[in-house]
């Protein structure tokens, strides 16, 4: 009983200073905790979040290893990740000792929250995390890249039934959901017209492949004359008319220009984090091909 009694009242303490101290893990648009196989979670941490969210981080864990889940709410969850490939769980991708180690703190944090009777309301559920991440792109449980159950095969959406990807490639999945589409025709000759007399979104931003961001960086600073050393960009904006290629001077871009620079550089970086390209998303080919034949995407 004193035992029962002592678990008990740290239970209630660990929620009490979770609470208190308001540091909560701030909620990323793929993961719940993005690092969770690199380094050892403590339990302190795992008390932030609600009995619930617990075992989608541990299925997370799992979940880079290929996992292919049978339940309903997980398999929805993670294949809206574009991480996620189903299959090969501990064959081809084997977990390593940190992730087994963290798997095993979530479950005990869990035994503690059910020893305590609480499934620890007041922390970080997994419906806000759904629900962010679904407003930030439809990465919570709004896309769908097709892995199968069971065994599972890693196909995307269009790759595993074409059928159920609407409009024409390359554009199927080449937008989430709820994250806002370009309105551009892109027989504009920009990719982004307005990207030097409006703040960007990262947001919006995650709606184009890696390559594209690098296209939309430097097409701020060809507005203003800068002469591209590398082939790839000088044979792109070369081609475009408002493009005029000399007297660039870096005071010539203004606060807000700059300011969307740093917003695409952070949106590359976040990519480079996750190892990710953003493959499939509206890529510069795409845009190349449509600015040459005067097409519009489909909206």
């Amino acid at each position: 009983m004193k035992k029962q009694l002592i678990a008990l009242l740290l239970a209630a303490a660990l929620i009490v200073s979770c609470a208190a101290a308001d540091t909560l893990m701030p909620i990323n648009v793929f993961w719940i905790i993005p690092d969770s196989d690199t380094r050892l979670l403590s339990e302190a941490e795992l008390w932030q979040y609600s009995r619930e969210t617990l075992r989608f981080i541990r299925n997370e864990i799992l979940a880079r290893a290929g996992y292919a889940f049978e339940n309903n709410k997980f398999y929805n969850y993670f294949n809206a990740k574009p991480w996620y490939s189903a299959g090969g769980y501990l064959t081809v991708n084997k977990l390593s000792a940190t992730a087994w180690s963290n798997v095993d703190t979530v479950k005990a944090v869990e035994r503690a929250m059910d020893k305590a009777g609480t499934a620890n309301e007041n922390g970080l559920d997994i419906a806000q995390i759904i629900a962010y991440q679904n407003d930030m792109g439809g990465y919570g449980n709004m896309l769908n890249y097709g892995n199968s159950r069971g065994a599972g095969s890693g196909l995307t959406l269009a790759e595993s039934d074409p059928a159920l990807t609407p409009g024409p490639l390359p554009y199927a999945t080449a937008v989430p959901r709820s994250m806002p589409m370009p309105r551009y025709c892109y027989t504009s000759q920009y990719i982004i017209p307005d990207s030097d007399t409006r703040y960007l979104a990262d947001g919006e931003l995650w709606a184009y492949s890696r390559e594209t961001l690098r296209y939309i960086r430097n097409e701020i600073l060809a507005r203003h004359g800068y002469t591209f050393n590398t082939e790839k960009f000088a044979a792109y904006f070369g081609e475009k008319d408002w493009y005029s290629p000399g007297g660039y001077d870096d005071g010539k871009l203004s606060r807000l220009e700059w300011a969307n620079i740093e917003t695409v550089k952070q949106v590359e970086r976040d990519m480079d984090a996750l190892g990710i390209t953003n493959a499939g998303y509206l890529d510069i080919n795409t845009i190349i091909y449509h600015q040459e034949n005067g097409l519009c995407p489909p909206w």
